[in-house]
């Protein structure tokens, strides 16, 4: 008879979510960080910061108010200006967000007889320059055998509202990524330029079901429905959404084996080209829940 096996455990920074077969680590330093997931003995994402240090891969890490790229940092909202800080280290552009390096605590945990569930938060009570907005936003990771749920809830705090979009940056793992498959239902790519802004949304059916092989990908599509699935030679993967309109980044980094596969509800420079931009009115809450969950192939 097996056991069921369920642990939370808090080790320094990081907590560790254990039920039988399956395994979640979330660092509370970086941002609320998803850094290793095992479901049901499959390796679905690594923690691979020994080689590529955190502040460079954001790996994992939930984009907040902005996803991916804002041109120079730059934007307008409801006639003012606004100059984010310009984090790239290769490009001038204000990138991914300004929660990714924030620090988390920990406020609840649950469990039940089929997962096992923790929910971190931060509260930025301060204004910032480039986003002088007060938000809170709470995560839940709720693990499952085959599953893991993760929920993203922002809260606006301030007397004023403010523009966003969110999305979440995971590398997954496969032991051959170039005999993995990609799954993807959409007709239309986001074109960018170098710097990897927007500049047009283009007519383009994506083939239903493509082999990565040697490809360098960095693309964004628009879906026509909710979910993508990521095979590999080890397991099959379906990524969905609980909003019905979704892009999808891909990006295949100088890192042998892995993928990044980012859902996002609007791509790069949305403050300025409104694609997928949402605005958040003083007490309001957004929230959205990603799910990752291995299939029977």
């Amino acid at each position: 008879m097996q056991t069921n096996k369920q642990n939370i455990i808090e080790q320094g920074s990081s907590i560790i979510l254990q039920k039988d077969k399956s395994k979640a680590e979330i660092s509370l330093t970086n941002g609320g960080s998803l850094t290793q997931l095992i479901l049901n003995d499959s390796v679905i994402i690594k923690d691979f910061s020994d080689t590529l240090p955190y502040k460079e891969s954001y790996a994992s890490a939930i984009l907040f108010p902005f996803a991916n790229r804002i041109l120079n940092g730059e934007y307008e909202y409801r006639n003012q200006k606004y100059k984010l800080e310009k984090n790239s280290s290769c490009s001038t552009n204000a990138i991914h967000g300004l929660i990714y390096n924030k620090p988390f605590k920990l406020i609840s945990r649950k469990k039940d007889e089929n997962s096992i569930s923790i929910t971190i938060s931060y509260d930025q009570q301060t204004k910032q320059n480039g986003f002088p907005f007060l938000f809170s936003i709470a995560i839940t990771y709720t693990l499952f055998n085959n599953q893991l749920d993760l929920k993203v809830s922002i809260n606006n705090i301030d007397n004023s509202s403010f523009p966003f979009t969110v999305g979440w940056h995971p590398y997954f793992y496969s032991e051959d990524i170039e005999n993995s498959f990609l799954e993807i239902n959409s007709d239309k790519e986001i074109i960018h330029d170098k710097e990897m802004i927007p500049i047009k949304t283009e007519n383009n059916k994506t083939p239903f079901e493509f082999r990565i092989g040697t490809n360098k990908l960095d693309n964004c599509y628009l879906l026509n429905n909710n979910f993508i699935r990521f095979k590999t030679p080890n397991y099959l993967l379906k990524m969905n959404s609980s909003l019905s309109k979704n892009y999808i980044q891909i990006y295949t980094p100088e890192l042998r084996n892995h993928i990044a596969i980012e859902p996002l509800t609007g791509p790069s420079n949305s403050f300025n080209n409104n694609l997928g931009l949402k605005t958040l009115q003083p007490k309001e809450e957004f929230n959205i829940q990603w799910t990752i969950q291995l299939e029977d192939e």
